[in-house]
C-alpha cells in the first residue's frame, strides 16, 4: 500500500496517521505517538470498529500498568480508504489477538480462580465482573450467574455478549471498555475448569 493515511511495508510493518498522531505497529510493538507498547507486556486492550453507510470509524487501546493509550481513525467512501483501513484493522486486530489476548486472558483467569474480582469493560460502556462463583453484570440489583450456567461467550455487534442457555445472551457488555474482548477467552477457560472440577465428575 502506497504511503498515506494507511500505509504497509514490505516488512510487515504498519503505519496509520488521524488526529495528528501515527500508530505504527511492527512485530510485537506498537507505538502510538511517543508512547511505546510491547504487546507481550501490556495488561489491558481494547478494540472496537463500526460501520455505517459511507463511512467506518476504528478504536484500539493499550494499556500497561498506569500507562494506557488510544487511538482512533476514521474511513471515508473515497478512493480506496474503506478497503486500506479495513486490511489494517484487520492486520491490527490479529495482531493484539495473537500477541496479547491469550496471555491476558489466562492471567486474568488464574486470578479468578485464585479468589480475586476481574473486571471487563466500563468506562462509560456497560461493565461485567467475574470472580470464582460467576459472572455479574455491573449494574444496580444484577444477579450472579454461576459458572455452571455459563456455556460460552463471543463478540458481535460492538457486544460481549454472554450465553446461559435462553435465546438472548444472559449478559451483555460493551466491546470498547478495556479487556471487554478478552471476556470470550476467560469464559472458555473458566467453564472448562468447572467441567473438570471434582463437582461436575
Amino acid at each position: 500500500m502506497a504511503a498515506g493515511k494507511f500505509s504497509f511495508t514490505g516488512s510487515g510493518e504498519l503505519r496509520v496517521r488521524s488526529g495528528g498522531r501515527t500508530l505504527a505497529a511492527a512485530g510485537d510493538v506498537i507505538s502510538i505517538g511517543d508512547r511505546v507498547f510491547r504487546l507481550g507486556e501490556v495488561d489491558r486492550v481494547a478494540y472496537h470498529a463500526a460501520a455505517r453507510l459511507h463511512r467506518a470509524s476504528y478504536s484500539l487501546g493499550l494499556a500497561r500498568g498506569p500507562v494506557r493509550c488510544r487511538f482512533g481513525f476514521d474511513a471515508f467512501a473515497r478512493g480506496t480508504e474503506l478497503d486500506d483501513a479495513r486490511e489494517t484493522w484487520r492486520r491490527l486486530v490479529e495482531l493484539v489477538e495473537s500477541a496479547a489476548c491469550p496471555r491476558i486472558a489466562l492471567t486474568m483467569a488464574e486470578a479468578i480462580t485464585a479468589g480475586d474480582t476481574a473486571r471487563f469493560g466500563g468506562g462509560g460502556h456497560p461493565g461485567i465482573d467475574a470472580d470464582a462463583e460467576g459472572l455479574r453484570g455491573r449494574h444496580w440489583f444484577a444477579a450472579k450467574v454461576p459458572w455452571n450456567r455459563v456455556l460460552g461467550s463471543d463478540l458481535r455487534a460492538g457486544q460481549v455478549r454472554v450465553w446461559t442457555g435462553g435465546r438472548e445472551p444472559g449478559l451483555v457488555a460493551g466491546m470498547a471498555g478495556w479487556n471487554a474482548v478478552v471476556l470470550p477467552r476467560v469464559v472458555g477457560i473458566m467453564v472448562c475448569r468447572e467441567k473438570e472440577s471434582p463437582g461436575n465428575h
